[in-house]
């Protein structure tokens, strides 16, 4: 079984592209663990600490900001029928061992949007052995979840799931109700993604509204249970790292910009 072309769309970034956005990774990903304002988060892996997801990654790197705002919002525009305003940004990275993401819905987990369509494109091969996405069609509404906010065993237990197995720039569209997972990485190689939403841009949902709100979910939610998480969902399956070094309100990271300007010069 494969999934439809209007999900998945092949050759995304030529191979120019595909290049500078593993550069631009491999150079976001050796960030300091907490230096990042809006999340830089590490697990433990059996190979020990390693980082696996950076939030509001285009706040701090122009690269990465040029692919969100340009073809990427083209693509999301297509797919919602309307003009595409991002609001949210993240890489997901996840080396030999790295943990999956339990099946959940994008719309739960970003407070107050309406509707929502997230592209992600393959950083690095994504294959059902190194963790790829797992998609099940044909849902429109909200599904039962449970006390994480991630889809009930016995609702998962009913549905199709299909993976969407990609090569390095191509990409996957996610609508906002369609139930999604990912396994841990069995393989010895890295799958790292950058994943980037949109909404329509007549509703007005815009990236610092969400992330203010995404900081009040996640603080609230840690405050009942204890637990530190790295989503407004606690649908990541992995052994999270806390740091102790606290993000400063801004971007630190200069070097990583100045390199990406003087690659345009």
């Amino acid at each position: 079984m494969t999934l439809s072309d209007t999900a998945v769309r092949r050759r995304v970034l030529d191979a120019t592209l595909v290049e500078a956005l593993q550069r631009w990774v491999t150079e976001i990903e050796a960030w300091p663990a907490g230096s990042h304002v809006w999340g830089h988060y590490a697990e433990q892996t059996p190979a020990g600490t390693a980082i696996c997801r950076t939030e509001n990654v285009s706040a701090c790197h122009p690269g990465v900001a040029s692919l969100v705002d340009d073809g990427l919002r083209a693509l999301a525009a297509d797919e919602l029928g309307e003009p595409a305003a991002a609001f949210k940004d993240k890489l997901n990275y996840k080396q030999a061992g790295g943990a999956g993401f339990s099946p959940h819905q994008d719309r739960l987990a970003y407070p107050g949007v309406d509707r929502v369509v997230s592209v992600l494109v393959a950083v690095d091969a994504c294959s059902a052995e190194s963790g790829c996405l797992w998609l099940a069609d044909g849902v429109e509404e909200p599904l039962p979840t449970d006390e994480r906010g991630v889809v009930r065993a016995d609702t998962v237990a009913g549905l199709r799931w299909t993976p969407a197995e990609l090569a390095p720039g191509d990409a996957v569209c996610i609508d906002g109700l369609t139930p999604h997972y990912s396994e841990a990485n069995r393989s010895d190689r890295p799958r790292r993604v950058l994943v980037a939403s949109y909404s329509p841009a007549s509703e007005g949902y815009g990236r610092d509204g969400y992330y203010a709100a995404r900081q009040a979910e996640m603080a609230s939610a840690s405050a009942r249970d204890g637990h530190f998480r790295i989503s407004t969902l606690a649908d990541f399956e992995g052994a999270e790292v806390a740091t102790a070094v606290q993000a400063v309100e801004h971007c630190t990271h200069a070097v990583a910009s100045q390199e990406h300007r003087s690659e345009k010069e």
